[in-house]
């Protein structure tokens, strides 16, 4: 009997998942974040953060971006179609999610200025190190877009000797593909390499999808005060657009066909950013660091809908220039977080349609926006932060067909403040406010039914956010953050407005949303006691 009992609980043991256990120790285990701008310790950071791990990467499931993001808490991911359409909502924002969460890779800006969203599948999940997701207001820090939360995608460099993996895979309806990487570092020299094909027949007409990726990371650390990185990546992808179907469809068809059967889109996402950090002093007189960055993209995608002849291509071309500097250290004593930086952009959408589509224009976006942000220590373990940032957008709208040219400049100024009470390490109670905004998508001004609409006025809002999280003795942490968002002139599609009610973006006078965040994260092992098991006897 003592055997068949030992037996019994050792197979609930291993039967406990190993994503969940790898979950439980990278949330509890001390992870590196870049909430504020500034790398810091997780538990250090006034807000609820979470960060996913390669180790969880690896013992999950998921083949994407969006389906590693669907494991965590309040990340609503879904779509309407296929990856590339996904939906990444993070407090509320339901349809206008992918205009109100912010995307990053490396820090470098994934959202685009049309109403595509950010693509999440421009990077693939086997190159990803972590991914960090801090929900709640980001204005100051971040710029546009980041009102519901900000998802930043940290992606691999080099380490240690070369080494590399390659791998292959067949599956139903055809289904075949590939990927390779190396990496490796040497005399401060670091590279990642990686490539992937996927082709795949789907399981009902027209629904095929071809993806190809090939990303690079080169690092090179030329002394201890200077460092360079580069990241190179190229995205393609051609994807099937089967549709939907009516019961005469479906009864004549079958439900693995499609009546539409020239629907197709296909896109071709090119990217580079080159960063330097330099450290200008020595270490024993540390005064601060300067990062800038130069990041260029260059994506075109096009559309078709066989049924409707409507064809359309746009093609988009951004540039920015990023620079900061960062003190992260002690005076008195007293701990001291202060970043301050520009974020300087140009943007350029053409659009052009064929067929029964008469669109040729582009739609241009300069931004510019000056950010600070201080946390200090004011008393022991009692922290106050604030921040402000100005941002001026440019926008001209060239439309060629109708020989019209408009500029619109609008402006904003935000500004947050908080505080911060560590009782324990790991442990704090935390309070912010933070003002938001964000400014209208380039093609939000213009609708191919309804045409160009510069009277939607720009969204602003402000929100509240009280917090507690509790580290208990690095067994479990637990976390309780409500918050409330008030956002006046939220910009939302009316499916039935415009001149002709063909659907037109229109704003709302104000929305509110009140909701509160929960999360535990537990190491269920911590809290049994297994030496038991070493006095039972187990049966061959």
């Amino acid at each position: 009997m003592k055997r068949f009992q030992g037996f019994i609980i050792a197979m609930a043991v291993l039967l406990i998942p190993s994503q969940a256990l790898a979950i439980l120790k990278a949330e509890l285990d001390t992870v590196v974040v870049s909430a504020n701008r500034i790398e810091q310790d997780s538990y250090k950071v006034a807000g609820n953060v979470t960060v996913i791990t390669r180790e969880q990467i690896e013992n999950s499931n998921a083949q994407s971006i969006p389906e590693i993001l669907k494991e965590a808490q309040g990340v609503f991911v879904y779509d309407n179609n296929t990856l590339k359409s996904t939906t990444v909502d993070i407090r509320g924002f339901g349809d206008t999610a992918t205009r109100n969460v912010l995307v990053l890779v490396n820090d470098r800006r994934v959202n685009l200025v049309s109403l595509s969203g950010p693509d999440l599948v421009q990077v693939p999940l086997e190159a990803v190190e972590r991914i960090e997701i801090i929900r709640g207001a980001g204005s100051v820090l971040y710029g546009d877009n980041a009102v519901g939360g900000v998802i930043n995608i940290i992606t691999k460099k080099g380490a240690g000797d070369i080494k590399g993996k390659i791998g292959g895979l067949y599956g139903s309806y055809d289904t075949q593909g590939g990927n390779f990487e190396v990496s490796g570092e040497e005399k401060g020299f670091s590279y990642y390499l990686y490539s992937k094909y996927l082709d795949k027949r789907g399981y009902r007409q027209n629904s095929d999808e071809l993806l190809k990726d090939h990303n690079a990371r080169i690092g090179y650390q030329f002394n201890d005060n200077i460092a360079m990185d580069i990241e190179v990546g190229m995205h393609e992808d051609s994807i099937d657009l089967p549709g939907g179907l009516d019961q005469n469809e479906l009864a004549s068809l079958g439900r693995r066909g499609s009546a539409d059967e020239g629907n197709i889109i296909t896109t071709t996402d090119k990217y580079y950013r080159m960063t330097f950090d330099v450290t200008p002093w020595a270490k024993e007189f540390y005064l601060g660091d300067f990062v800038v960055a130069y990041n260029y993209r260059e994506r075109d995608t096009f559309d078709s809908f066989g049924a409707f002849s409507f064809n359309t291509d746009r093609m988009l071309v951004s540039q920015g220039i990023q620079g900061k500097y960062i003190f992260d250290h002690t005076i008195f004593d007293k701990e001291v977080n202060f970043v301050t930086g520009v974020d300087y952009y140009e943007h350029d959408n053409g659009i052009i349609g064929s067929g029964s589509n008469s669109d040729d224009l582009t739609i241009s976006k300069d931004e510019i926006g000056y950010y600070t942000f201080l946390q200090f220590e004011l008393i022991n373990d009692l922290f106050v932060n604030g921040g402000t940032r100005y941002y001026k957008a440019h926008y001209t709208f060239d439309q060629r067909n109708i020989a019209n040219f408009e500029e619109q400049k609008p402006d904003e100024w935000v500004s947050m403040g908080g505080l911060k009470y560590e009782y324990a390490k790991g442990s704090n109670i935390h309070f912010n406010y933070q003002q938001t905004f964000r400014f209208l998508a380039t093609d939000e001004w213009y609708s191919s039914f309804s045409g160009l609409n510069t009277d939607i006025e720009q969204q602003t809002g402000e929100q509240f956010e009280v917090g507690v999280k509790h580290n208990y003795r690095d067994k479990a942490v637990f976390n309780v953050t409500p918050y409330f968002i008030r956002n006046k002139n939220e910009i939302y599609f009316n499916p039935t407005g415009g001149s002709f009610g063909f659907g037109a973006n229109e704003n709302y006078d104000e929305t509110e949303r009140l909701g509160v965040e929960l999360g535990a994260r537990l190491d269920l092992l911590e809290f049994v006691d297994l030496d038991f098991l070493d006095k039972l006897e187990f049966a061959a």
